[in-house]
């Protein structure tokens, strides 16, 4: 009887350890301040589960806390961000781009309610004025 007992707590523990590693949430990497605001901040998230690719997403929020742009998926990775120093995060013109790393844009936009539906190629063609070297990320 006592073995059954250790089998079925070992067999729980087991389960739960399965459980937790695969939990498909994902965890704050760490947040960079956006060049050019004063007050904006980008969150760097990476799902916690093991796969061939893991997603990142990211979120902008101001000084507040207030959520600009909520958690939106920017592109996966075959490993785990232990930094996310090779992020760059810039606004110009009302205009938010994020790289990884510099000078690749992976995300694009508008931050003005007005000119949200602005087209992608829109956008970009302001920011390449602006910074020449920017290119974007083939997906």
């Amino acid at each position: 009887m006592k073995n059954g007992n250790y089998l079925r707590g070992l067999i729980a523990i087991t389960t739960c350890g399965l459980v937790s590693c695969f939990s498909n949430k994902y965890e704050l990497e760490g947040e960079k301040k956006v060049v050019g605001a004063q007050d904006l901040i980008v969150r760097i998230y990476q799902e916690d589960k093991f796969d061939n690719v893991t997603a990142i997403e990211f979120e902008l929020v101001n000084d507040k806390d207030s959520i600009l742009i909520p958690a939106n998926y920017l592109t996966g990775t075959d490993m785990a961000h232990e930094t996310i120093d090779r992020y760059y995060a810039g606004l110009h013109d009302s205009i938010f781009y994020l790289c990884y790393p510099y000078p690749t844009i992976y995300a694009i936009e508008h931050l003005s309610p007005y000119k949200k539906q602005l087209p992608l190629d829109s956008l970009f063609k302001r920011l390449k004025e602006y910074d020449p070297r920017l290119i974007i990320a083939e997906h």
